[in-house]
């Protein structure tokens, strides 16, 4: 038997503590930390979380994603399973933005059929808006779909698939009225890839240029570029296309190179599309992890704000009370830009890209945890009192209830992986070859 930890250990991480604490002490600002207000509002929310589960086999990955809504009426809840083929570069990632894009569909679809005054979601719109998951390979499926057929059939692509999701939604929103879950067709990306066979298949053979799995650890600009881009002549989109042009090499496109292209593409869109009717309702995110440095890097602090702000309320209230900090009520743009032929199918993500969302730190019980709190609302005392209606022991009741629902339990998720293996293997055994091996001993 052996420790971990040894006093030297834990001496040197005491000082390292110390060291930092004492630096921020001595780099106090005063800052404008607000009362909450007094009055609890009552209103009518639905808070949204989401889960994953997921199992590696040999080559494939066997997952499910689930969204769950509790408040102001029946509760509701999105699930889907599914098998992929495992891609080391996206899988997870894909694995995420379907679950982020069955959260942002429940949170306007409840809102739609509760008639609430207030989504609350789990996490940072910041983080919506900012990188979706896969974005890079989203970028570079809408180059090479551009590239091979033309930027005609590309806004085809778009347009078909966009009308797509509008019927969708009403037919989701309709199961979801009667059922109160769907855990069939939630994911439409994936259910109606086929039916853009045409596009993937006239990419078949298209040589372009094709990046690699990895780019070089030093991507180096030329000055001439980064004027123009700092001068507004380039965008985000024509940088990207130059690293695409220097970095990668021609190759010519497979069937399954197509297809996969159009698929990713299909599922950006789809989590574009989700985020962009949730925007349309008022919308509170809460954040309970985060490492912004919002406040202290401007002070050259190296620390993120929560000990900071800490460290200010002991030094001046003598306790670490409650109440509220404005970090910014928007004109901040978003370190992000979506490519321009999407702007106009998605333009109020646009919108909040452009002038940024309003965030504040907030504190709802003297000692308890600071929280990251961001709207597409200016925080106010008015939207904070009606918020507040739902908060209990330094936290919002609903989320907390959503977190609970939305848990895809272990058990439950290795019953099912169990019974799916023995089917498969009962009735089709050379797919053995897929399904033998889980996750090595040694991880």
């Amino acid at each position: 038997m052996y420790r971990l930890l040894d006093r030297k250990s834990v001496d040197r991480i005491k000082e390292m503590l110390e060291r930092s604490y004492k630096e921020a002490e001595g780099k106090l600002k005063d800052i404008e930390w607000r009362e909450l207000p007094e009055e609890r509002r009552p209103c009518r929310v639905y808070a949204i979380d989401g889960s994953q589960g997921k199992q590696r086999l040999s080559g494939t990955i066997f997952y499910a994603v689930s969204s769950y809504a509790f408040g102001n009426g029946p509760a509701y809840r999105l699930i889907y399973t599914n098998v992929m083929l495992y891609n080391q570069g996206i899988s997870d990632q894909i694995i995420r933005l379907q679950m982020e894009t069955l959260e942002n569909k429940l949170g306007y679809l409840s809102a739609e059929l509760g008639e609430v005054d207030y989504v609350m979601m789990d996490g940072t719109l910041t983080g919506s808006l900012t990188r979706p998951p896969v974005y890079p390979e989203s970028i570079k499926g809408i180059t090479t779909i551009e590239n091979a057929l033309g930027r005609n059939k590309l806004e085809e692509l778009v347009k078909a698939f966009v009308e797509l999701l509008d019927e969708h939604y009403e037919k989701l929103g309709e199961e979801l009225r009667e059922k109160h879950k769907v855990n069939q067709g939630v994911i439409l990306a994936d259910e109606r890839l086929e039916d853009f066979e045409e596009f993937y298949k006239a990419m078949e053979g298209f040589k372009g240029r094709s990046l690699d799995a990895t780019l070089p650890r030093r991507v180096v600009l030329t000055r001439k570029t980064l004027d123009a881009y700092l001068k507004g002549e380039k965008g985000a989109e024509e940088i990207f296309q130059e690293i695409l042009n220097e970095y990668s090499e021609e190759k010519e496109l497979s069937l399954d190179d197509a297809r996969n292209a159009v698929h990713v593409v299909l599922g950006y869109l789809e989590y574009l599309y989700s985020l962009e009717k949730l925007l349309q309702k008022n919308l509170v995110y809460v954040a309970k992890s985060f490492y912004n440095r919002k406040i202290t890097q401007k002070l050259g602090l190296d620390i993120v704000d929560v000990p900071y702000l800490d460290a200010y309320l002991r030094q001046k209230y003598g306790e670490e009370k409650t109440g509220y900090y404005i970090i910014t009520q928007g004109g901040t743009p978003i370190s992000h830009r979506m490519p321009k032929i999407l702007r106009k199918y998605f333009p109020t993500v646009e919108d909040y890209i452009e002038r940024g969302v309003p965030m504040a730190y907030i504190r709802t019980m003297r000692g308890g945890v600071i929280y990251l709190l961001q709207s597409n609302r200016k925080i106010t005392d008015d939207l904070l009192a009606e918020i507040l209606w739902h908060e209990s022991n330094g936290y919002f009741r609903p989320l907390q209830r959503a977190h609970e629902g939305v848990k895809i339990e272990k058990k439950a998720f290795e019953a099912e992986l169990r019974a799916l293996l023995n089917i498969i293997k009962a009735e089709n055994p050379e797919l053995r070859a897929f399904l033998k091996y889980g996750r090595s001993p040694l991880e």
